[in-house]
């Protein structure tokens, strides 16, 4: 009878296709730049500069003031390298390919794919927006259906694409929202599914896809007691956390750093805070909106700190009217109050509700390696390319299998997905 080796190949697509029902958030992220890297290989650390959309300002009459274009981008560096090694036998390696999988494939698959899309997660960190569900005296609950339709109603508000909307709810979200929301919706098919799955179907209040994973952040905001003030004094916010006291266009479109008075209490990464004064604006006409702008904090900050690195960027309008990439209605004010938005020292799952173009992930091609191995082999599957690859350990005559991914992720537009928290108890 003949040998039924199991080669590297066949793990390769056998590992993608259970990656394909593993986890569907990272498969709902936009891809787009992925082909921009080098498909034989790339190294760590490789970045593109993935180009935002230009903002122009509409003019009035027949004389023109012509403006210069200034072009603004966000780095995408591929720079998470993440693998799972596995050892068998002779033996092993011959037996059929669905207890292979079973036994080997699908759990080597579930750490990998489940440790990306954890690093891919923490861009809902950057998130820029907040809805919460409260009771009559104010605390944090379960959202509603109110609740993620003011989410959706926000990121229309910053001009969302309308047709990618995802909400990605951890397991006990999922399952709080699903009751509370039961029955609601028609056609039968929907409601069907959630009676029968126990779970929030697709392309419900205007949302494409709803998936939950227990890989959504939960985290805890800040012990900030909300009695800082504005100094009146902002800048940009770069990387290494060293402001710039103009704004310019060569500036991160994403982020500012505002001086305040010494804080009370901490702030966390991922925090959610307003300004008093400093609105949203609609940003293709530049009118206020008379809604706080909503900031999430970039970095953890210190208790009698005074700044906070914060997105979106603040850029309200000039002496003489609107400006390109405006964010806000007005600069902070000197002693304006700055406040939580979610309630200090909570623990909370932060759901998201996002546009699929607001973030973006990219895979790149590992080296097919031909020498000094038993085996390798390389596929793609929606956008993420997976490399497995065999060699011999002469010490304890063994063969080794290692299934790698290399891939890097970036926030474009943090205003385009909104955290919907849900208070753990």
């Amino acid at each position: 009878m003949a040998n039924n080796l199991i080669n590297n190949s066949i793990i390769t697509r056998e590992a993608l296709m259970i990656r394909r029902n593993t986890n569907d958030y990272v498969q709902n992220v936009n891809r787009e730049y992925q082909a921009q890297f080098a498909r034989t290989g790339a190294k760590i650390g490789d970045t593109i500069n993935v180009r935002l959309p230009n903002d122009y300002v509409v003019q009035d009459g027949p004389t023109v003031n012509p403006e210069a274009t200034a072009e603004r981008s966000i780095p995408l560096t591929i720079s998470y390298r993440k693998n799972v090694p596995m050892s068998f036998s002779t033996q092993e390696r011959t037996m059929n390919i669905d207890d292979f999988s079973e036994r080997y494939i699908a759990p080597a698959v579930n750490a990998l794919v489940g440790q990306v899309a954890m690093d891919a997660m923490t861009m809902a960190l950057s998130a820029s927006n907040m809805v919460l569900n409260t009771d009559d005296t104010g605390n944090l609950i379960a959202p509603s259906s109110n609740t993620w339709l003011r989410a959706k109603a926000i990121l229309t508000a910053c001009n969302a694409p309308l047709d990618d909307r995802y909400a990605v709810l951890d397991p006990m979200t999922d399952a709080n929202t699903v009751s509370g929301m039961m029955g609601m919706f028609n056609p039968t098919g929907q409601i069907s599914r959630q009676t029968v799955d126990g779970q929030m179907g697709s392309k419900i209040l205007g949302v494409r896809g709803w998936m939950q994973d227990q890989t959504v952040i939960i985290s805890q905001t800040g012990s900030y007691d909300g009695t800082g003030t504005a100094t009146g004094t902002y800048g940009n916010y770069t990387p290494n956390g060293a402001p710039v006291t103009t704004i310019s266009a060569s500036a991160s479109p994403h982020s500012s750093v505002i001086s305040t008075s010494a804080l009370s209490g901490t702030l966390k990464q991922g925090d959610v805070i307003t300004i008093a004064g400093v609105n949203r604006i609609n940003r293709v006409n530049k009118s206020s909106l008379h809604i706080l702008q909503q900031f999430v904090v970039l970095a953890d900050v210190a208790s009698g700190a005074t700044s906070i690195p914060v997105s979106p960027a603040i850029i309200p309008p000039s002496g003489t009217g609107p400006v390109p990439y405006q964010t806000v209605d007005a600069a902070p004010a000197a002693g304006a109050a700055i406040k939580l938005v979610a309630p200090a020292g909570s623990v909370i799952r932060r759901n998201l509700l996002y546009s699929k173009r607001a973030m973006t992930l990219a895979t790149v091609d590992l080296e097919m390696v031909d020498r000094g191995v038993v085996d390798c082999g390389r596929a793609s599957l929606d956008g993420i390319s997976l490399r497995t690859l065999t060699y011999y350990n002469g010490s304890d005559d063994t063969r080794a299998t290692r299934l790698d991914v290399l891939y890097g992720f970036g926030m474009l537009r943090p205003d385009w997905a909104v955290v919907v928290p849900e208070l753990v108890e």
